[in-house]
């Protein structure tokens, strides 16, 4: 019994005596993020066909016809095959209610998704696929396939953004700013920045002028937590 109460008060004291070692050990965590621009290099043109007419079948039938002609002038262009893929077709009736409820007719719809590597061109496929016969444009997306070396950037700029804010806090404080306890990468992602616009300018449209597509920037984003030890200045 009274070897267990000695040991019970060495243990004590020794907590006792730790305790201010590990309470004078100060961290700080921070937060760093950095970004870089790349240019785009892939362009997705979402397009297509839509017709009207009191038979379901003409309706389809000129969309089909309409399809076929816009992938023949794609092609032409030098888009391969597998870049053209369908992004929806659909069929509805359309109602007349003047009197009572009718089909007064069908529209049928197909919507391709075209995407191409010259995005500098991408207003001259949007023209070539109307010259055929498209008369709905969706939207146009910009993306970049080659974002490692950008990706690899902004997580060194992250890092560094990190350690400049942990430094500003650790001067604030009165403290020197030690060694990194704990780094964790918080993820990174990329998104489109600009948007592209179309020439819509009458004077232009009279003078034959194309459809004009400006390429996003693609923003390569990345962000950090630091845990950096704080020591006592000299």
């Amino acid at each position: 019994m009274k070897m267990t109460r000695i040991a019970a008060i060495i243990l004590a004291v020794l907590m006792l005596l730790t305790a201010p070692m590990a309470l004078a050990e100060s961290t700080m965590t921070v937060q760093g993020v950095g970004t870089v621009k790349v240019k785009s290099d892939r362009a997705g043109i979402s397009l297509g066909v839509r017709e009207t007419d009191r038979e379901l079948m003409a309706a389809q039938t000129r969309v089909n016809e309409k399809i076929a002609d816009i992938i023949k002038a794609l092609k032409a262009m030098g888009v391969a095959e597998e870049a053209i893929t369908t992004n929806g077709i659909s069929i509805y009736p359309n109602y007349n209610y003047d009197v009572e409820e009718t089909i007064s007719g069908y529209t049928a719809s197909n919507t391709l998704y075209v995407l191409v590597a010259d995005v500098d061109n991408t207003g001259a496929y949007i023209d070539a696929a109307f010259a055929a016969g498209a008369n709905s444009l969706d939207y146009v997306e910009f993306s970049a396939v080659e974002t490692d070396d950008a990706a690899a950037r902004a997580l060194q700029l992250a890092v560094d953004s990190a350690r400049a804010k942990a430094q500003v806090l650790a001067d604030a404080a009165g403290m020197k700013l030690g060694g990194v306890l704990e780094i964790r990468d918080d993820g990174s992602s990329g998104y489109v920045s600009g948007d592209f616009y179309a020439k819509t300018n009458a004077a232009e449209a009279d003078a034959g002028a194309g459809t004009g597509v400006m390429a996003g920037m693609q923003t390569v984003y990345a962000s950090v937590s630091i845990t950096f030890a704080l020591e006592d200045a000299e």
